[in-house]
C-alpha cells in the first residue's frame, strides 16, 4: 500500500481531483445509469457505431484533462472554483471570474456544446471529455474550497498513517482516500464503481441526481468546511491524519463519487436525447 500511494502521489498535481482511479470510478457509474438514447449518441461519438461498446471510464477519457493540462494551461482554471472557506454562498462573479472560468462554468460550456449536434464531431468529442473529467473534480471537496489561500488544501501538509514523507492534504483526499476504499473492498476501480452503483436506492438516485452544477459545487464547498478541514490544523506540517479522520471520511468519498456518477449521467442523458 506504501508503494502504492507512493506512486499515486508523484502522479497528482496541483489540479487534479480524485487521482487516476477516482474519475474513472465516476465514468463507470455513469456508464451505468445512461438511457438507450444517450448511449446511441455516445458510441456513434466515440466508436462510429451504435454498437454498445461507450467506455467513458477508460483513462483516456476520463483522465485526458489532466494529461493535457500542461499542454493547454488555460484548462487549469476548469478543474476547480476556489471558493473562501468563510463564504456564505457561492459567487458567480466572486468565484468563477470570466476571464478565467472554473469548473462551474466549464461544465455548463461542455454541456452546450456537446449537445450542440451542429457542433463538428471533435469539438463534441473533447467536450465531452472535459465533462466527464470536470463533474468528477466538482465533487471533490477541495476542489470548491480553500482556508487561509492554501488553494484547496495544497498548501497543508500532513501525513496519512504509516507513510514516511508528508503530503499535501489535497494529495490524501486526490489518491489516499480513494486507495484505501479499494483496498478494504478488495476490487478494482470499475467492479468497485459497479458495487457503490448496485447500491444505489430510488430515493436516492432521485435525490442525487438533480441540481446544477453551481449547487455541486456549493455541496462541496460545505463537505470540505465541514469534513475535510475539521481538525486539520491551519499551519504547520507533518500533522498525523488520525484514523478516527479516515473512518468518518471514507463513506464522504464513496458518496461523492457516486454524486459524481449520477449526475454525470444526468448531464448526458440530457445532452444526448
Amino acid at each position: 500500500m506504501k508503494t502504492i500511494f507512493a506512486a499515486l502521489l508523484l502522479l497528482t498535481g496541483t489540479c487534479r481531483a480524485w487521482g487516476p482511479e477516482g474519475h474513472e470510478i465516476v465514468g463507470r457509474i455513469a456508464e451505468k445509469n445512461l438511457t438507450p438514447a444517450a448511449l446511441h449518441h455516445l458510441n456513434e461519438l466515440l466508436n462510429g457505431t451504435n454498437a454498445v461498446t461507450v467506455c467513458i471510464s477508460d483513462t483516456h477519457i476520463a483522465n485526458w484533462p489532466d494529461e493535457i493540462r500542461h499542454d493547454r494551461p488555460e484548462t487549469a482554471p476548469w478543474h476547480y472554483v476556489d471558493i473562501a472557506f468563510d463564504a456564505e454562498k457561492f459567487d458567480r462573479d466572486h468565484d468563477c471570474l470570466a476571464h478565467t472560468g472554473c469548473v462551474v462554468s466549464a461544465i455548463e460550456q461542455f454541456t452546450q456544446v456537446l449537445a450542440d449536434k451542429q457542433t463538428n464531431t471533435a469539438a463534441r468529442l473533447e467536450a465531452l471529455k472535459f465533462l466527464v473529467h470536470f463533474v468528477g473534480d466538482i465533487h471533490m471537496p477541495l476542489h470548491c474550497a480553500q482556508r487561509h489561500d492554501d488553494h484547496g488544501g495544497n498548501m497543508v501538509w500532513v501525513r496519512w498513517p504509516g507513510e514516511p514523507k508528508a503530503a499535501k492534504l489535497h494529495g490524501i483526499w486526490d489518491v489516499n482516500f480513494v486507495q484505501t476504499n479499494l483496498h478494504e473492498s478488495g476490487l478494482a476501480p470499475l467492479p468497485y464503481a459497479d458495487q457503490l452503483s448496485g447500491k444505489i436506492t430510488p430515493e436516492q438516485s432521485a435525490t442525487w441526481s438533480t441540481g446544477t452544477p453551481a449547487d455541486w459545487a456549493w455541496e462541496s464547498h460545505r463537505i470540505a468546511v465541514t469534513k475535510v478541514y475539521a481538525g486539520i490544523p491551519a499551519y504547520g506540517s507533518a500533522f498525523v491524519i488520525p484514523a478516527e479522520y479516515i473512518k468518518a471520511n471514507q463513506p464522504v468519498v464513496a458518496e461523492q463519487l457516486t454524486k459524481a456518477g449520477l449526475r454525470l449521467a444526468r448531464l448526458l442523458n440530457e445532452a444526448l436525447r
